[in-house]
C-alpha cells in the first residue's frame, strides 16, 4: 500500500526543479494530448499531469532550480502511478467496487466530455427564470460582467485552444477584434486566472492540502475554478479540458463560491423551474409539487409526479453536487454526512409519496395500478447509479431508521426502479423524447431489467439512453443560437 514514505520520494524530487519549468512542460503536453482520444494519449493522463502542475507549485524549487525537460516529467508521472496502483477500497468490503470506481469516474470522466451546446445554453436560460433577477444582481456586483458576456468571453478565450494550432496561451489582445473593452477584459482574466504567487496559495489554501497526500491523487483538479495562469502579459491555458469544464458550471461555481447555501438553496428553485421547463416545453405530463400539497395536505411531497399511461414517475429536483471531500473518501460515514440534507433527504419523501400512493383514496386515485419509479435529478453528476447501490453501500442503515419511525412500506417502490439523473442526463432524456414519443416508461423499465444483471449494469443513467434516437432541444439550441450568434456579430 503506497504511503506517505512513498510521497515524499515524488515531494523531493519536484524539490529540485525550478518550477516554471515543470509547469510549463506539463501545459505543453496538456495541450497536445487534447487533441487525440485519451487511449491514444500515448500513456500521457491529464488527471496525473494536473496532479503533478499541482504538487509543483507546492513543493517545486524547494531544493533547487534545475530545468526540467520531458524526461523529468516521464520519471515523475511514472511515480505518480505507482502511487496511485493500490486502492483501500478494494479490500473485500461491502460496495468498495462502487466507492473505487466513483473516485475514478470524479477523477477522470469530465476529461473525456466535451462542451456542448446545451451547457451554455442551461446556465443562460436558468438564470433568466423569473425570481434569478438578484441572482444576476449579484454576479454582476461580484464579476464586473453581465452572465451572457462573461460566458461568451470564456467559449472566446476557449475557441483559440481547440484547433492543432500548438497555442498554449492567450493575451489581452486575444478579446481585441471582438471589441469587449478594457474594463471587461480586466474583469474577465481576474476570474478566470491566477498570477505564480497567486495559484500557490490558491493550493496552499485548498480543501485537499490534507495530512493524507494519497486522498488527493483522486481530486478532480481544481484548477478549473482558475484555468489560466498568468506569466507576465502572457495567459496560459492549463488545458482546453480543464477550461471546458468551467465554462460547464461557471456561473453556478461564481456563485456558490461566493454566497455557498444560501445560493444552493435559491437556486434550486430555479434549477426545480427549468426541469418543470423542459417538461412542459416538450409534453411531459406531470403534477406539480404545488399541487400534490393540495392532494396530500400537511404532508411531504416529492417535486413532481410525470403521469405515463403505464407508469407513474416520482421526480426529485436537487440543485447539488458531491462535496469534494466525498469525492475523494468516500467512506460510509462521509457519504452519510454529506448526503443526508439531500439525497437521504430525498429518498425519504420518495418513500412518503410511495406510501400515500398506496394508502390513501387520493394516491390511489392517481396511482390507478401503474408501476412506481423515481428519478433525482441533480445539477451536477453524482454517480450514484440506482436505489439497490446506495442502499448496499451506505443507505439501508438511515433510510430503515427512517421508514422504520414514521412506518413506511418500502415494497411501494422497488429499490432497483429509483434512479439518479444528471441535468446533462435529463436533458438526454428529453431528447429521447423529441426523437421518439413519450416512452419514458420503457425507459425505465428496460434501465431496471438492466441493473439488475452484472454483466449489464451501468453506472450512469445516461448509459441507459445510448441506444434510443435523440433530437436537440429546440429551446436550447435557439438561446445557443442566439448568444454565440452576437459573438460572432462583434467579428464583423
Amino acid at each position: 500500500m503506497s504511503s506517505f514514505e512513498d510521497y515524499k520520494v515524488l515531494r523531493n524530487k519536484v524539490r529540485k526543479f525550478e518550477p516554471l519549468s515543470l509547469v510549463l512542460q506539463c501545459i505543453k503536453k496538456l495541450h497536445e494530448i487534447s487533441k487525440k482520444a485519451v487511449h491514444e494519449n500515448g500513456g500521457y493522463t491529464p488527471w496525473n499531469l494536473l496532479y503533478l502542475v499541482k504538487i509543483t507549485f507546492l513543493e517545486g524549487g524547494k531544493n533547487g532550480n534545475k530545468a526540467a525537460t520531458i524526461g523529468d516529467i516521464n520519471t515523475a508521472l511514472n511515480q505518480i502511478i505507482q502511487l496511485g496502483d493500490e486502492c483501500r477500497f478494494l479490500n473485500g468490503e461491502k460496495g468498495g467496487l462502487r466507492k473505487f470506481m466513483r473516485t475514478l469516474a470524479f477523477q477522470q470522466f469530465w476529461f473525456q466530455r466535451t462542451i456542448t451546446s446545451s451547457d451554455m445554453a442551461r446556465q443562460l436560460l436558468i438564470f433568466d427564470e423569473k425570481g434569478a433577477e438578484e441572482l444576476n444582481e449579484q454576479f454582476y456586483a461580484i464579476t464586473g460582467l453581465p452572465i451572457k458576456i462573461f460566458l461568451q468571453m470564456l467559449v472566446a478565450a476557449w475557441s483559440g485552444f481547440i484547433e492543432d494550432s500548438g497555442r498554449t496561451h492567450i493575451t489581452r489582445g486575444w478579446f481585441a477584434p471582438l471589441g469587449f473593452d478594457e474594463e471587461k477584459i480586466n474583469s474577465f482574466f481576474s476570474l478566470v486566472a491566477l498570477s505564480v504567487e497567486q495559484t500557490r496559495d490558491f493550493f496552499e489554501r485548498h480543501y485537499e492540502n490534507t495530512e493524507d497526500k494519497l486522498l488527493q491523487l483522486t481530486e478532480q483538479s481544481p484548477l478549473n475554478q482558475y484555468p489560466f495562469l498568468q506569466i507576465e502579459d502572457k495567459y496560459y491555458c492549463y488545458s482546453p479540458y480543464v477550461l471546458q469544464e468551467k465554462i460547464k458550471h461557471a456561473v453556478y461555481d461564481t456563485l456558490k463560491g461566493v454566497h455557498g447555501n444560501n445560493f444552493t438553496q435559491v437556486f434550486g428553485v430555479l434549477f426545480e423551474n427549468y426541469i418543470c421547463r423542459l417538461m412542459n416545453e416538450y409534453s411531459m405530463p406531470y403534477i406539480p409539487e404545488s399541487e400534490l400539497k393540495k392532494i396530500f395536505k400537511k404532508k411531504r411531497v416529492c417535486d413532481a409526479v410525470l403521469e405515463l399511461d403505464d407508469a407513474l414517475v416520482l421526480l426529485e429536483v436537487k440543485g447539488i453536487e458531491m462535496h469534494p471531500y466525498a469525492q475523494i473518501n468516500p467512506t460510509n460515514a462521509v457519504l452519510t454526512k454529506q448526503l443526508e440534507t439531500n439525497i437521504i433527504k430525498s429518498f425519504e419523501q420518495i418513500y412518503e409519496v410511495g406510501n400515500l400512493l398506496k394508502s390513501t383514496n387520493e394516491g390511489r386515485e392517481i396511482l390507478r395500478d401503474r408501476e412506481v419509479f423515481a428519478v433525482v435529478v441533480t445539477y451536477k453528476e453524482m454517480y450514484l447509479s440506482d436505489g439497490q447501490d446506495l442502499w448496499d453501500e451506505f443507505l439501508a442503515e438511515p433510510l430503515q431508521e427512517y421508514v422504520a419511525e414514521k412506518n413506511l412500506d418500502m415494497d411501494c417502490i422497488p429499490l432497483k426502479n429509483i434512479f439518479f439523473a444528471s441535468v446533462k442526463s435529463f436533458e438526454e432524456l428529453v431528447k429521447v423524447v423529441i426523437a421518439n414519443g413519450n416512452v419514458i416508461s420503457g425507459v425505465l423499465k428496460k434501465a431496471a431489467e438492466e441493473n439488475s444483471d452484472p454483466m449489464t449494469k451501468k453506472y450512469l443513467f445516461e448509459m441507459h439512453l445510448d441506444a434510443y434516437e435523440k433530437a436537440p432541444i429546440p429551446i436550447l439550441e435557439e438561446i445557443f443560437d442566439g448568444a454565440t450568434g452576437e459573438l460572432e456579430a462583434r467579428l464583423c
